[in-house]
């Protein structure tokens, strides 16, 4: 009997040690990642961090041009207090302000929707979202992989920078 559960143990500990072994290299071999996925990952970065701006850009002037917003100190104040009665109260903002800040939070809940479907369909289309996902995780997981990334953004930012002087 103790011959059949050493036999056992010393069964399940081989596996473990073989894919232990095995397993990173199978990995590493999956999660190669190209200089072309890494270019192609570096321009679909630069379009979503465009998109980002444009919406930033959207929220800033939903607010600011608000005239009941006060320049946007009185959307500042009121998303400070979130939601607390009490700390609402102490600001002193009128009925038709606070719908004002709430048409503004809609607002905001929207441009974030149009953001993310955007942002989607950007990946889909560009690189796909396999191939952005498994090149995400390897700039954060490999050194090598992020230095190469960082040398394909700096000479893809040059280049914009020299097309951009001929202007």
């Amino acid at each position: 009997m103790k011959s059949v559960k050493l036999k056992n143990s010393l069964l399940g500990f081989g596996l473990l040690v073989a894919c232990l072994v095995v397993g990173p290299n199978t990995m590493a071999q999956d999660a190669e990642i190209t200089s072309e996925e890494l270019t192609q990952y570096a321009q679909v970065s630069a379009k979503i961090d465009s998109l980002k701006s444009g919406m930033k850009t959207k929220i800033s002037e939903a607010v600011k041009s608000n005239e009941l917003m006060d320049g946007g100190r009185l959307y500042n104040k009121l998303n400070k207090a979130k939601g607390d009665e009490a700390k609402i109260a102490e600001i002193g903002a009128t009925e038709e302000q606070l719908a004002a800040y709430a048409q503004i939070q809609e607002d905001i809940k929207a441009f974030k929707a149009e953001f993310k479907t955007q942002y989607t369909t950007v990946v889909k289309e560009e690189m796909g979202t396999g191939t952005f996902n498994k090149v995400k995780k390897a700039l954060k997981a490999d050194a090598a992989v992020k230095a190469q990334y960082d040398e394909i953004v700096a000479s893809l930012t040059a280049n914009v920078e020299e097309v951009e002087g001929e202007e």
